[in-house]
């Protein structure tokens, strides 16, 4: 079974791919790129709010703060999302939201990693991981794999997006 926490940091990875895809994207590219993220977030941060913030939260106590402040960003990147998506690529303040939702990102996924997944790479029993690691890749919908990628892995993806991929495999 997969760890949870590689599951979560490579999705982590494929979400900076795709951002990264956006910014440097014409803009009729940059709606199906934003899809793409919304797609991939929604379920992730759901499935993290649901039981794997909570797991950490029984493993450390006093990420409690940290655990509330991981799903307010959440919600407030969705937020920016749905602007973005409800909005015309190049279109005026565009560019700066898209610059604003990625740099919330980058914040929330650098303090995730730095402070609560290692409570679970720490404190949970490998047992333990492997369990949310299965639920999460269910609930967002990666499959069983060891990088979160599933089943269609190769699939729809563009040959920049398959080459990171393939360094994160090495």
């Amino acid at each position: 079974m997969p760890d949870v926490v590689d599951l979560i940091k490579a999705q982590h990875r494929r979400m900076e791919t795709l951002l990264q895809q956006a910014q440097d994207a014409e803009p009729e590219r940059m709606g199906e790129l934003l899809q793409q993220v919304a797609t991939l977030l929604v379920p992730h941060s759901e499935a993290e709010e649901s039981f794997v913030y909570p797991a950490i939260r029984d493993h450390a106590r006093s990420e409690e703060s940290e655990v509330k402040d991981g799903v307010a960003e959440h919600h407030h990147i969705e937020d920016l999302l749905r602007e973005l998506l409800d909005e015309e690529p190049g279109s005026p303040g565009y560019d700066g939201k898209l610059a604003a939702m990625v740099g919330e990102l980058q914040h929330h996924v650098e303090e995730e990693e730095q402070e609560l997944l290692p409570v679970l790479s720490e404190k949970a029993s490998e047992a333990e991981r492997d369990e949310l690691g299965a639920r999460f890749a269910q609930a967002t919908g990666q499959g069983d794999t060891d990088t979160g990628a599933g089943s269609g892995a190769v699939e729809g993806r563009t040959r920049e997006e398959l080459y990171e991929l393939a360094k994160e495999k090495d």
